[in-house]
Parts: C-alpha cells; structure tokens; sequence
C-alpha cells in the first residue's frame, strides 16, 4: 500500500508532462495556421500523438485555447507571484511583474494574434476567458493591491479600475507591437522600468530627475 502515492505521483507527472506536450504543439499550430483553420489533427502530428490522444486530454479546439491561454496567464503560478511580492516595495514590484509579464507575452505575440483574433468573434470563448483567467487574476491583484494601501504604500484609489488600468496598458503595449509600432517592437526589454515609473509617480518630475 505504501507505494500507491508513488504511483499516483508518477502517473500525475506523465499526464503533466503529455497535456504540455499538447499545448506546446497547439501553441505552435495556431500561431503558424490561426485558429480556425487549424485542425486537431495537425496538432496531433505536431505533438507526435495520435488525434484520439488529444481527446482525452482536451474537450475540443477550444478546450485546448483555453490552456493555451492558461499557459501564458502562468495561472497556476499566480497566487506564489502575489505572495512572494508582497515583501517587495511597490515600485520594484511591479517592474519586476510587468518585466516577467511582458517578456512572455512578447515571446508568445504571434499566438496572442491569433488569440485575440478569436476573442473578437467567439463569445463563448470570450466569456470563458474572462470567468476563468481574468476575473481570477484581478481578484488576487486588487487585494495585493489593497494591502499596499492599507499599508500606506500606495495612494488609496479603486483598486478594480487601477488594476484594469495596468492589465489596458500592457494589452495597449501589446496590441502596438503586434500592428507594427517600431518603438515597441525594437525595445521591449525597456518597456517595464518606463511603464512602472508612469504608474508609480505619474508624468510629474520627481528629485529621482534631478531638477533643482
């Protein structure tokens, strides 16, 4: 009886690891066919299973976008992010949070083309998105933020409107790489120490600018 957890474990780790296999296969599919016109039987070949192995991983085409989209969100990570973050001041949190953030959606844009793609046109879609990736990351947002107000931290505001104000920044970011904005495109790697500064202390100068 005492290796049935062992078991258990190894078999968890293999389900893991084939799910990931899937989702990487069908991140690299959509990004290359789009969404539509992708076929689980493509993402099959991609992920050397057969197609009938995607079904018992993944409800359908959809299904599979969603862990994609999990994916990118590191959903499952989220809750440590917040909590290890806490101790961190605000400003250097948020930097190092928009630079994690950023990076990977920068590395993964051409499937957050295709994603955002099919937000516009599928409701379904859509809805589950924001019940299962959205509204669960701003909850844990808005109560980091709020205990940094408590604290006296940050300024007291709302914290639903300011932690959607950050998310449109980002996805505004986003949305100017992905049409073309050579500025964004070209200095990525900048954009986090300049959009937490702008959130942090505004456009108004600071004696960090040195003007006497």
């Amino acid at each position: 009886m005492a290796s049935e957890p062992r078991r258990d474990g190894v078999r968890d780790l293999v389900i893991r690891a084939r799910r990931e296999q899937i989702v990487e296969a069908a991140t690299r599919v959509f990004a290359e066919k789009g969404f539509r016109r992708a076929t689980t039987r493509e993402v099959a070949r991609e992920a050397g299973v057969s197609e009938g192995t995607i079904y018992n991983y993944f409800e359908d085409k959809d299904d599979l976008l969603m862990a994609i989209l999990h994916r990118l969100n590191e959903t499952e990570r989220r809750v440590e992010d917040f909590e290890e973050d806490t101790a961190t001041d605000f400003r250097g949190f948020l930097e190092e949070y928009l630079r994690r953030r950023m990076s990977l959606i920068w590395e993964n844009r051409e499937v957050f083309r295709v994603v955002l793609s099919e937000m516009l046109v599928n409701a379904e879609l859509r809805e589950l998105y924001l019940r299962q990736v959205v509204e669960p990351t701003m909850r844990m947002a808005e109560e980091n933020f709020r205990s940094r107000m408590e604290e006296g931290e940050v300024r007291r505001m709302d914290a639903s409107l300011a932690m959607r104000s950050v998310a449109g920044a980002v996805l505004g970011l986003l949305v100017l790489g992905l049409l073309g904005d050579e500025e964004v495109g070209s200095r990525p790697d900048e954009i986090p120490e300049v959009l937490a500064g702008l959130l942090v202390h505004g456009f108004g100068a600071t004696e960090e600018d040195g003007h006497e």
